[in-house]
């Protein structure tokens, strides 16, 4: 083999042992930074390219050519420029220490390489490079030596015979080819290390069961999760094994089972499984079982994916029984229960509230708006005493306060009465309980009434039925505090029948009592507006209280009083009248009077009335300061 054939299978061996120590370095691609990675890349290929410019090849006497170009190039393509500056500062710094008259020259193609090679890595960015581009580069490289030689002296260019750059450029296209592409593939290869690795760490990361076994149901790939599941000490320890191996025979063949059914139909499928270990635990699976099919559309496999659903099982059984316990509340519960959405619709409602509202049960069904609900209820008479000039005012504010928690009660149209009660929820949501009171409002209503009435026997005469000793004292104090505050003036008759205790010596106490009731009568009949009030002062006394009456008018309306006792005609033989007849004495407040002569009217009007009785009895007597003045009445003349 002749010299310079030599030294050219040496660069070329050089460049192979560059590509096989990068190929075997172990460099951490997950945890080394990527710049350390281009700077241990850009020097080994510096240093390559020293090795071979320390054995060039002479191709014609005097003129010696490398690799260094092929170097520096890939360097630029595949490192990118922080490698490329390491592996160019190497070969330029070298050649310039190794000096001679093609230092010029040498670092012209330095330099050209470098800027193919920079070029080119900012053309593929972040792609792989392809063979088409590779070879389009390696082109590029291949005329970097021919282009160098311009830059030698004359004298040393002139030496060259015309066919020598042909073979330099077939030299350095076949050598970055080869390089390229061994470094291309190199690099592929370590994407793909890289990426089973991710593959792995993620696959050995699920929670959940990940496994591939082949045609026969043996294990060919399984995951920590799958180990643990079938109680297996690793993932390794499954590999070449089957599930009878681990399970129960009649769990391990109904596994087969659905392997098989899978393979045959060819499509993945998901399923539910029950497994029951040898120690007798047991679990529910949710199971996806695809085939793996090679390039011919043969099935080569099966891949399983295993999901453990029993507490979501467990879950889901307890939930459905909640619910059917819950349902079941609902239904027999004796109130009305509706849920309404966040815009006030209706998700939900029983029968006890549908029931609660008969003339719009259609419209109380899920999806349905509240305020269509009330409209409806309105305008169907179903809810009362809302005029309809304010129905929007009204179901607006029935809106706003589904708004809140609060308790309504309004009665319905068949006159019974419905509570509600409104939880809002966080969510926008709100619940609401209807309650049937009728019953209850019944009860208080009674028991108004009662109290009512009590009231009344409180403060009434149980003989006459007019007001009481008592009441009329209260009703005394309220209008002498009126009259003190400038509200009108006050009356006041009191009565007294005549001979009384004969009447009941004479026909006794039945009759007496009898006799009284007539003349409360009378009082009542005379006592016709509203703010008059007739009592029973005390034995046959009777008092009859005039607000906002003069004294005039007080006299008028005794006058009329005495008159209807006697047209009573109520015979009594112990009276020198010879019928029932009452003495009659009337007393007035002028407006604002306050002080001791308020608090002495019925002492007036008593005195007034012994004035009548001792006049001849059956007659009128008003109190004056001076002295009484008598007041016939006008049917006797």
């Amino acid at each position: 083999m002749s010299s310079p054939w030599y030294e050219l299978l040496a660069n070329l061996a050089i460049l192979s042992m560059l590509v096989l120590i990068w190929s075997n370095a172990r460099l951490p691609n997950i945890v080394c930074p990527q710049i350390v990675r281009q700077l241990g890349f850009g020097l080994l290929l510096g240093i390559g390219a020293i090795i071979v410019m320390l054995r060039p090849f002479e191709i014609e006497p005097g003129v010696f050519i490398d690799s260094r170009t092929t170097l520096v190039a890939v360097s630029g393509l595949f490192g990118g420029p922080v490698a490329l500056i390491v592996t160019a500062f190497c070969a330029a710094a070298f050649r310039v220490y190794l000096g001679g008259a093609g230092v010029f020259a040498g670092l012209t193609g330095i330099g050209l390489a470098a800027a193919i090679g920079v070029l080119a890595h900012a053309l593929k960015k972040n792609d792989r490079p392809s063979t088409r581009g590779i070879v389009l580069f390696s082109a590029c490289i291949a005329a970097v030596g021919p282009l160098s030689f311009l830059a030698l002296p004359h004298a040393k260019l002139s030496m060259l015979a015309p066919g020598t750059l042909i073979p330099i450029a077939i030299i350095a296209f076949a050598a970055t080819l080869l390089v390229s592409l061994a470094v291309a593939n190199e690099t592929r290869r370590r994407d793909a290390v890289l990426k089973n690795h991710i593959y792995k760490t993620v696959i050995d990361s699920l929670p959940d069961c990940l496994n591939v076994k082949d045609t026969e149901g043996r294990f060919i790939l399984a995951n920590p999760a799958t180990a643990a599941l079938m109680k297996a000490a690793n993932a390794d320890t499954l590999l070449g094994k089957t599930d009878f191996d681990f399970y129960p025979p009649d769990i391990a063949a109904a596994f087969r089972a659905d392997e098989q059914k899978a393979l045959q139909q060819g499509t993945a499928e998901v399923i539910e499984q029950q497994v029951t270990h040898r120690d007798g635990s047991t679990a529910t699976l949710s199971t996806l079982k695809s085939p793996v099919r090679d390039d011919a559309g043969r099935a080569t496999g099966l891949i399983t994916h295993n999901r453990d659903i029993t507490a979501k099982v467990h879950l889901e059984a307890a939930l459905a029984e909640s619910e059917r316990k819950a349902t079941a509340a609902l239904t027999n519960m004796a109130d009305g229960i509706i849920m309404f959405d966040k815009d006030l619709r209706v998700v939900f409602c029983n029968e006890q509230y549908r029931a609660m509202f008969p003339l719009t049960a259609d419209l109380r069904v899920p999806g349905t708006p509240a305020a269509s609900i009330l409209y409806a209820s309105i305008a169907r008479g179903e809810l009362i005493n809302i005029p309809a000039d304010k129905a929007t005012e009204w179901v607006n504010a029935a809106c706003s306060r589904l708004r809140q928690p609060g308790t309504v009660q309004f009665p319905l149209f068949d006159g019974r009465w419905i509570e509600s009660r409104t939880s809002p929820a966080a969510d926008g949501t709100c619940f609401v309980v209807c309650s049937d009171i009728t019953k209850g409002k019944q009860s208080e209503q009674a028991l108004r009434d009662l109290n009512m009435r009590l009231a009344e026997l409180a403060e009434t005469d149980g003989l006459t039925g007019l007001l009481n000793r008592r009441a009329f004292d209260a009703v005394m104090t309220e209008e002498v505090a009126r009259v003190g505050r400038g509200e009108g003036a006050l009356s006041l008759l009191l009565l007294d029948v005549d001979r009384f205790k004969a009447f009941n010596d004479t026909y006794g106490h039945t009759a007496g009592d009898d006799c009284l009731r007539a003349i409360a009568e009378c009082l009542r009949a005379v006592a016709r507006r509203a703010g008059d009030r007739a009592a029973r002062y005390g034995g046959e006394e009777m008092v009859l209280i005039l607000p906002n009456t003069s004294e005039e008018g007080a006299v008028a309306l005794a006058h009329e009083l005495r008159n209807r006792i006697r047209a009573l005609d109520m015979v009594h033989t112990g009276s020198e009248k010879g019928i029932v007849t009452a003495s009659i004495g009337v007393a007035t407040l002028a407006n604002h009077t306050i002080g001791p002569d308020a608090g002495r009217l019925v002492v007036r009007a008593d005195e007034a009335l012994y004035l009548a009785k001792a006049s001849g009895r059956d007659l009128v007597r008003t109190w004056e300061p001076a002295k009484p003045k008598l007041v016939r009445a006008k049917s006797n003349g």
